[in-house]
């Protein structure tokens, strides 16, 4: 049997590349694994510069927010809400029934409870000091 030599380094983008193509395609041969739908939502003013924008996925019936971010200038003047909107109504159109999240403690988590959004795991770091929040919603 040949030896086999473990390493750790700095990211490889094209190795990372390849471990998720083989983690993906041992997924669908075992599950029937169907190919998420990324989109995403924009907010651009009068003169079309961007204000804010969401990237999220739709994978089984349930749509994922990956990113969200409205520039400074416009916050607190209901993009994000909008934004958010856009993202379920998007979800709900593929065929979505669940959006979830994370966010960490010192980002945006009262914003999204206040659109609904229930906390179903917390992940605390720094001995306590930080946590990553995971939240959900029923579409």
């Amino acid at each position: 049997m040949a030896s086999t030599t473990i390493t750790a380094g700095e990211l490889d983008d094209a190795l990372h590349q390849v471990l998720d193509d083989g983690i993906i395609e041992d997924s669908r041969k075992k599950k029937n694994w169907p190919e998420p739908v990324w989109y995403q939502v924009v907010a651009r003013g009068g003169d079309g510069a961007l204000q804010g924008g969401v990237a999220a996925k739709f994978q089984f019936d349930i749509t994922f927010l990956d990113t969200i971010w409205v520039d400074e200038r416009f916050r607190g003047k209901g993009i994000g809400r909008r934004l958010m909107e856009g993202f379920e109504t998007r979800g709900r159109e593929l065929g979505a029934k669940i959006a979830w999240l994370d966010t960490m403690s010192w980002q945006a988590r009262p914003f999204y409870e206040k659109l609904g959004y229930r906390v179903f795991a917390e992940l605390p770091y720094l001995a306590g000091a930080r946590a990553q929040y995971f939240l959900r919603k029923d579409l």
